[in-house]
């Protein structure tokens, strides 16, 4: 998924407000996106492998997820946005998401 990461870093590493680079570093982000995507993209009635994009409305939900898996909070995301990952799904599953495009 490393591909995943590479379209998205420049967004994430704003989001986290992330300004410094060293490989360690790095790593992390890309186990964020490697461990948030497959998961939200599940939840909101898309593939696994969806690349979330900026022109989709499921990309704040996607930037937030990171943020809370930076924090190691993933959990309260869930909680927290279960509202809106119920309306992506249902958006999505209904026929007038990205996924039935």
């Amino acid at each position: 998924m490393a591909t995943v990461y590479a379209n998205v870093a420049p967004a994430v590493r704003r989001k986290l407000n992330v300004t410094w680079a060293d490989v360690q570093t790095e790593e992390r982000l890309e186990d964020v996106v490697d461990t948030v995507a497959p998961a939200l993209a599940l939840r909101c009635g898309l593939p696994a492998d969806h690349a979330f994009g900026k022109s989709e409305p499921e990309w704040p939900l996607f930037l937030n997820a990171c943020l809370y898996e930076y924090s190691d909070a993933l959990d309260d995301f869930w909680r927290n946005y279960a509202e809106e990952i119920g309306e992506a799904h249902l958006r999505n599953v209904a026929g007038s998401g990205p996924a039935n495009a």
